[in-house]
């Protein structure tokens, strides 16, 4: 897929759209490895036992191996795998010392400040918290906007003037919690079968007006502002002005907090249930990003009965509103531990 492709709205240049390349001479390089993969497979196949794997990073790269869940069943609870950005090597040298629990890493063996922080809360079952982390938390200017996006990404470009795979928003929630202790909603969703960048932009925009923190968890929310206000000019320098008054949840967390709960996850899906444990994800029918994509698709797909398009549509509107109430919860228990 030539992801330089730029569609025009009208019928698709499939000359274009796609990247040609001549392969015919890494293929028949490869022809001889081929019965040999295919006896390989076979004997896999017919073996009685599943063969054994040591799971690894490698599992997860460039995606998640279908049998992980399968493969990991049988690892303690705090597994060395969750110790945060450990490379391979250090995984060999554990597994060279038969050592696959994190409780079990002696205090000599060499881990990353952050390691050694996961390694501490999980041997003393306790949570850490930095002397720094009142001042990060209350480091805001009212009102405090908690924000999160939804988008899409289609291989196939659904929009005048898009590229193959280019990230299209169609969602936003803001959570808006006013100096006095108030909180308000706002939302966007496009349930519409259109381009919705512009009002998505727009309605942002309006919700956000021109003062207050806005938090966010991770940088995501600043690269889709980022390229939304390049492919709209004329929101371009108030989109990016938006910018400046970012704060980023998951890097304060990352730096100065850390609960055994975790299990070495800094994502919010980890966190939340971890700090306020009534607000799990198990009860949505949307449970992450990936998931909304599909849905939203469904949603805007003619075959799909109104019936079914309601339904989709209020499960988009409650799993983007959980994560951004989530996020008011847990700066909320941040601030009792600061």
């Amino acid at each position: 897929m030539n992801n330089q492709y730029i569609y025009d709205g009208g019928a698709l240049k499939l000359e274009s759209l796609f990247s040609f390349h001549d392969l015919i001479g890494e293929v028949i390089a490869l022809q001889r490895e081929i019965p040999l993969k295919i006896a390989e497979l076979r004997e896999i196949l017919e073996a009685n036992e599943a063969p054994e794997i040591l799971p690894s990073r490698f599992c997860k790269k460039p995606y998640e191996c279908e049998f992980w869940e399968y493969c990991t069943r049988e690892k303690p609870e705090f597994w060395v795998m969750q110790l945060s950005g450990i490379t391979q090597n250090k995984l060999d040298e554990l597994a060279g010392l038969r050592i696959e629990d994190i409780c079990e890493i002696p205090g000599s063996f060499p881990l990353s400040n952050l390691q050694e922080r996961i390694r501490d809360c999980v041997v003393n079952s306790n949570e850490y918290t930095s002397p720094e982390l009142a001042g990060q938390v209350n480091d805001v200017e009212y009102p405090v906007h908690f924000l999160d996006f939804e988008t899409i990404n289609p291989a196939i470009p659904r929009y005048a003037g898009t590229r193959p795979y280019q990230t299209v928003p169609f969602q936003w929630s803001d959570h808006i919690l006013s100096e006095n202790g108030t909180i308000e909603h706002r939302q966007y969703l496009c349930d519409e079968a259109k381009d919705p960048r512009e009002e998505f932009a727009g309605s942002l925009l309006e919700a956000l007006e021109s003062r207050g923190t806005i938090i966010v968890y991770t940088s995501y929310e600043s690269r889709v502002l980022k390229e939304i206000a390049e492919s709209l000019p004329e929101y371009r320098d108030r989109l990016l002005a938006l910018l400046d008054r970012f704060k980023d949840l998951h890097a304060l967390v990352r730096n100065y907090v850390y609960h055994p709960e975790f299990h070495g996850s800094f994502s919010l899906k980890s966190v939340l249930p971890a700090l306020v444990p009534p607000m799990s994800y198990d009860n949505l029918a949307i449970q992450d990003g990936n998931h909304a994509s599909v849905e939203y698709l469904k949603m805007l797909d003619p075959a799909t009965s109104p019936e079914e398009r309601d339904k989709i549509k209020q499960s988009l509107i409650g799993y983007c509103g959980h994560d951004t109430l989530g996020m008011v919860k847990i700066r909320e228990e941040l601030l009792k531990r600061g």
